[in-house]
């Protein structure tokens, strides 16, 4: 029955992240990121203009549609989506070669390791796809559609998106839940996304206002002790056989889970921060402090999930070795 559910858990996994590849090539493809209706008083002459990753298209009122590559200002966005779905295309073939149900590895030791290397591709790759949805969202309501005629939407491929994101994250995450390391995911991965913000409070602090010493010194700190965290996190895991104490492993499961949580109260404490010098800062830096606090929430909820989810685990009371004796005899 055991065997059953791991397998079972292990199928929805790859699933969901072939789902969340599949979708992500259709965004990547579909020119319906964002839709501009510029309506004129004759209704044969209303055009509704729709922007992608690689070309425009114009829909006339007539009925006829024009598109054509143009050149885009999203060429972060140009660069990330492709590499998430190389990474999607490579977990999904390593999830699939490592099947229990393939069989084509038999060692279980190699297929654990490698079922973990799938999971962390897919949740890459999602979060490769949040960043660059974050980026085209917030940079074109701020910057550049918002100032042109007509009525602004969020195009479908932008929801498209999200689901997409959410499917590679969730079926990541199951395959590492599946071997018993979602606690470790979830703080390592929260780290990497810390860092944006700590990278952008280092470009605020070029400008001459004093408030971005707090966002740097409260980012820089978080980012040592995602570090610190992460660094115990490669090292305290069974699969890599650094520590061969199981008491010694379970605490410093219970210290990088500290370290975790540390790092994800700062994240949280930047955010309060964003909100309370917002207006210290020019208008025009104003859409860095909300890429800067999306990416703080995301990444000081992953850090808390974490570590809270490794301190508790260390609170799991094994049998006592008199009972257990005792019963064995």
């Amino acid at each position: 029955m055991g065997m059953d559910f791991v397998f079972t858990v292990e199928v929805v996994g790859i699933a969901l992240g072939v789902i969340g590849l599949i979708l992500t090539i259709v965004v990547c493809a579909l020119p319906t990121w964002i839709e501009i209706t510029i309506i004129e008083a004759n209704v044969t002459t209303t055009e509704v203009v729709t922007y992608g990753l690689w070309m425009s298209c114009v829909a006339q009122g007539t009925g006829q549609t024009q598109c054509e590559v143009y050149n885009s200002m999203w060429y972060p966005a140009r660069a990330m989506f492709p590499t998430a779905i190389i990474l999607g295309v490579l977990g999904v073939t390593i999830s699939m070669v490592v099947a229990k149900c393939t069989n084509c590895i038999k060692d279980e030791t190699s297929q654990t390791k490698l079922i973990i290397i799938a999971g962390i591709i897919f949740i890459l790759a999602g979060i490769l796809i949040l960043i660059t949805l974050f980026m085209v969202t917030i940079t074109v309501q701020i910057n550049y559609f918002t100032q042109s005629k007509g009525n602004f939407e969020l195009g479908n491929s932008l929801y498209f998106g999200w689901v997409a994101a959410a499917l590679l994250l969730i079926g990541g995450f199951i395959l590492c839940i599946n071997v018993g390391v979602f606690g470790w995911m979830m703080g390592i991965f929260g780290w990497i996304v810390s860092l944006v913000p700590c990278c952008i409070s280092v470009l605020f602090i070029l400008d001459p206002y004093r408030d971005t010493w707090t966002f740097l010194m409260t980012t820089s700190i978080s980012s040592i002790l995602g570090a610190l965290g992460v660094m115990g996190s490669i090292f305290g895991t069974r699969c890599c056989n650094c520590i061969k104490s199981n008491r010694t492993r379970v605490k410093a499961r219970f210290i990088v889970g500290i370290f975790f949580i540390l790092a994800g109260i700062l994240q949280f404490t930047t955010v309060f921060l964003n909100y309370y010098l917002t207006h210290t800062f020019p208008e025009y830096r104003r859409g860095f402090l909300i890429f800067f606090a999306e990416h703080s929430r995301w990444a000081g909820s992953m850090l808390l999930i974490g570590g809270t989810i490794l301190c508790c685990s260390t609170l799991k009371k094994k049998p006592d070795s008199t009972t257990t004796k005792s019963i064995s005899h």
